[in-house]
């Protein structure tokens, strides 16, 4: 039977498999899900960012003062239908990919581990930042709303990029036109990723996130491709790892006492809860 190249040129049999893509497939239906979910059962405030906040979304005075959940939940999260749409195409693009080249365990573990962990580190950068500026003395609260998938979505990005510098380097097509397809895939998904961030410097784009997905996605990937995929314990092991490591940060990073940060937490919940109240009278 002739065959043909996935997205990162690994051979596959000439018929479609939906069961091929399934994992991914699955990701981008749950965030279309969950935004349909916000907007219907989980939006009883005027302000969309009230809403957000009531339903998980990642503020740094909050994520960092005990709601560690915010972490998980505000990756499933969209500001809006744009956001969502961007997001799943991206997911889809790149994770097609990625799902062939690392199966769908692995894909799995790096989207939520790089998820979560983008989360934890822009609450921290954020609260770094402000907490090193005059800001910190304003009595103003100031307030950052993180949402989206991005920072899982760039987590797979640096992944399918370690791949494929791997596959390019050690392990290059015999055949010319598959090999300047895979260094175009490469040159692409690197190009994506800088356009990204650099997008992200302006005002109003978590980069943080950004940049935290994209570094944890590598070095989960990196410590997969040093370990043969048929050795799944190890495998498990390396998955188990990462897991605990993020486990630890988030229980070090997200249980604040600092007085400042338990003062505007108190502020925000104050004023979301009165926002409500008066919502439903």
């Amino acid at each position: 039977m002739a065959e043909q190249q996935n997205p990162f040129s690994i051979k596959s049999k000439a018929r479609f498999s939906l069961g091929a893509i399934a994992l991914t497939l699955t990701l981008v239906l749950l965030n279309i899900a969950v935004y349909f979910y916000q907007i219907v059962f989980a939006s009883p405030l005027d302000s969309r960012e009230s809403n957000l906040i009531l339903f998980g979304a990642n503020i740094y005075q909050l994520s960092l003062t005990g709601d560690w959940w915010r972490y998980p939940i505000s990756m499933m999260l969209h500001s809006n239908g744009t956001h969502l749409a961007f997001n799943c195409l991206a997911l889809f693009v790149i994770g097609i990919g990625c799902e062939r080249a690392y199966g769908k365990f692995k894909l799995l573990a790096i989207y939520i581990i790089s998820g979560i962990g983008a989360a934890l580190f822009s609450a921290y950068w954020q609260y770094y930042e402000i907490s090193n500026s005059d800001l910190w003395t304003d009595s103003t609260v100031y307030i950052t709303i993180g949402v989206g998938a991005s920072g899982a979505i760039m987590g797979i990005a640096a992944a399918s990029v370690i791949y494929l510098i791997k596959v390019v380097i050690n392990k290059p097509n015999p055949h010319p036109v598959i090999q300047r397809r895979q260094k175009y895939q490469l040159y692409n998904l690197i190009a994506m990723i800088a356009l990204t961030l650099i997008n992200g410097l302006q005002s109003g784009v978590d980069n943080a996130a950004h940049i935290g997905g994209a570094i944890i996605g590598a070095l989960i990937s990196i410590a997969y491709i040093l370990v043969p995929h048929k050795l799944r314990v190890a495998n498990l092991c390396i998955t188990v790892i990462a897991a605990s490591l993020l486990t630890m940060m988030i229980y070090l990073y997200s249980f604040s006492t600092n007085k400042h940060l338990l003062e505007e937490r108190e502020f925000i919940y104050q004023e979301v809860y009165t926002e409500l109240a008066d919502a439903n009278q």
